[in-house]
């Protein structure tokens, strides 16, 4: 099949058709393809699953009598809620260019008219598109719909969870954003489409690290949630805010990529200090340091490392209940009172 014939099946909303989009189709088929265009095919292929369910979605909105129009991108504003704490790497943001250069816009962004400003609109989802026919010079795809911001918020935060691109602390920052500006634990949970108990989580992290510091480690998209859950207790720590602030204002720790700020400020924070904490490592049968135990006067705290020993850390959470009756029992053996 022919590299067009294989995009506009991708795109298409007949029953089995497996639609696409323009940001995983940079090059198909058996053609003989220039390095660079491998490589910018392959940094994408990981959102083609997530594009192509959102093809599918707008290409059926679009059989339901809903309007494509080609807008000028001076017209469009961004999303009043902000998701990312900064721009896509600019080699996957080459890569969308080159794609939508070669075969067009295939998915039109969601957009709705501006609440406040007659004759704008504002963007639900899509920024990257905008951007991206910006650069090119050339008129965005849109479909537009009348969103209350409740929908409008939903919206935005079910693409970022379709397409799984959005890092552990840009989605508690952008569940913070949404509280902050008054809407509920509902639609923030239709929002992140998670429970009511993973909001609270991320909503806890992204109060408990102050703002300047999240912004200057940036989205760490390796970190991941225990992680992170972990610096926001090694932050709260006494005097520790204050460190964490001077390591991130210096030059050598901006010159660093987001992954190695947010190890360089972990590995400070955990060090040993003048409050007496300790640190210490439990290794799995392969010698690798799975946990993290670090020890104060007044707290001892486990970080599993998700990556060496995946679900381990859950293990021992819901074994609680059982490892504190088996301590109870060798407490009262000991002959020791509670």
């Amino acid at each position: 099949m022919k590299r067009k014939d294989t995009l506009k099946s991708l795109l298409s909303v007949e029953p089995g058709a497996e639609p696409g989009d323009e940001e995983a189709q940079t090059a198909s088929g058996g053609e003989h393809t220039p390095s660079g265009a491998v490589r910018a095919m392959g940094l994408n292929l990981g959102q083609l699953k997530a594009d192509a369910e959102e093809g599918r979605l707008l290409k059926q909105q679009l059989v339901h009598g809903l309007q494509v129009l080609d807008l000028d991108p001076s017209q469009i504003d961004p999303s009043f809620i902000t998701d990312r704490l900064a721009e896509p790497a600019e080699e996957h943001f080459a890569a969308l260019v080159s794609s939508i250069k070669d075969n067009g816009q295939l998915v039109p962004i969601l957009a709705r008219p501006h609440p406040k400003q007659p004759g704008r609109f504002q963007v639900a989802y899509g920024h990257r598109r905008l951007r991206a026919v910006e650069v090119l010079q050339l008129k965005v795809k849109a479909v537009v719909r009348e969103l209350s911001d409740e929908e409008m918020v939903i919206a935005q935060g079910k693409e970022n969870n379709d397409r799984r691109d959005l890092s552990f602390i840009e989605r508690a920052l952008f569940a913070q954003s949404l509280e902050d500006r008054g809407f509920n634990r509902g639609v923030l949970m239709a929002a992140l489409s998670v429970d009511k108990t993973e909001t609270t989580k991320l909503l806890s992290v992204a109060r408990s690290i102050p703002t300047v510091v999240i912004q200057a480690i940036g989205p760490a998209p390796r970190a991941g949630r225990p992680r992170w859950i972990a610096l926001s207790g090694l932050i709260n720590q006494a005097g520790a805010e204050k460190k964490a602030q001077a390591i991130v204002a210096a030059d050598s720790f901006k010159a660093l990529t987001s992954d190695r700020r947010f190890e360089t400020l972990f590995a400070a924070l955990s060090a040993p200090g003048s409050d007496g904490t300790s640190r210490e490592h439990w290794t799995d049968p392969a010698g690798r340091r799975a946990v993290t135990i670090q020890r104060s006067t007044t707290r001892t705290t486990f970080t599993f490392d998700e990556r060496l020993q995946p679900k381990f850390g859950q293990y021992v959470a819901d074994n609680l209940d059982k490892l504190f009756s088996e301590f109870r029992s060798k407490e009262g053996e000991g002959g020791q009172s509670s």
